[in-house]
């Protein structure tokens, strides 16, 4: 466990925390089964961690030793052979996203816990999958509200915050030359968006 410290397992909580809020309204209390290809909806609820869990996927083979190789395989196995499983046979998505979560967590975690030690403070590589994730985001609210009156101000809203909350991470990343709070900043993301989706835009779609 020499590079499994404790740091590592405190970012994986916070991803795994954020992610299962996020995630809440659709696993808890789904209105209608849950119809999504596991993968969209993972990496749907891993937001706003989602571009940084695909460079950590990378990172877990290119940029670990070789102690740490072994773990980060046992993780993308892990995570792979259950969401495979569950979309072959047909499990059930939210039982999916149950159990690949964790693994796709850990391997985060490690990555943000390792950027923290090694990077020495240069950050683009997380700064730009993290920019790209906030703009994606923003553009594709947009376009869901475009048709729909009623949320159409309150999509514009959420976009113009994943914009705002984007150029944030970038500018800690970037600038300040700060993981910790990019982190953070990445939790409070997270947490507004969530806020926004189930106090004010859920409840006026479904009405």
């Amino acid at each position: 466990m020499k590079h499994w410290n404790e740091g590592a397992f405190f970012w994986a909580g916070l991803v795994l925390v954020s992610s299962l809020l996020f995630l809440y309204g659709i696993l808890v209390t789904p209105d209608e089964p849950l119809a999504w290809h596991p993968v969209l909806t993972l990496l749907a609820g891993m937001f706003p961690w989602t571009g940084l869990l695909l460079k950590s996927c990378k990172d877990g083979i290119s940029e670990s030793r070789t102690e740490d190789l072994r773990r980060n395989l046992c993780l993308l196995v892990w995570g792979l052979v259950t969401l495979t499983v569950s979309n072959q046979f047909h499990v059930q998505r939210a039982l999916a996203m149950v159990l690949s979560f964790p693994a796709f967590a850990m391997l985060t975690g490690w990555n943000i816990d390792r950027m923290l030690r090694e990077e020495g403070g240069l950050f683009a590589g997380w700064a730009r999958v993290s920019v790209l994730t906030c703009v994606l985001s923003a553009a594709g609210c947009v376009l869901y509200v475009q048709n729909s009156p009623e949320l159409f101000f309150g999509g514009l809203v959420l976009g113009l915050l994943l914009l705002m909350m984007g150029a944030g991470i970038g500018i800690a990343l970037l600038y300040y030359r700060d993981g910790e709070l990019a982190a953070w900043l990445h939790a409070a993301t997270g947490a507004l968006v969530m806020f926004i989706l189930y106090v004010f835009l859920l409840p006026v779609a479904k009405g």
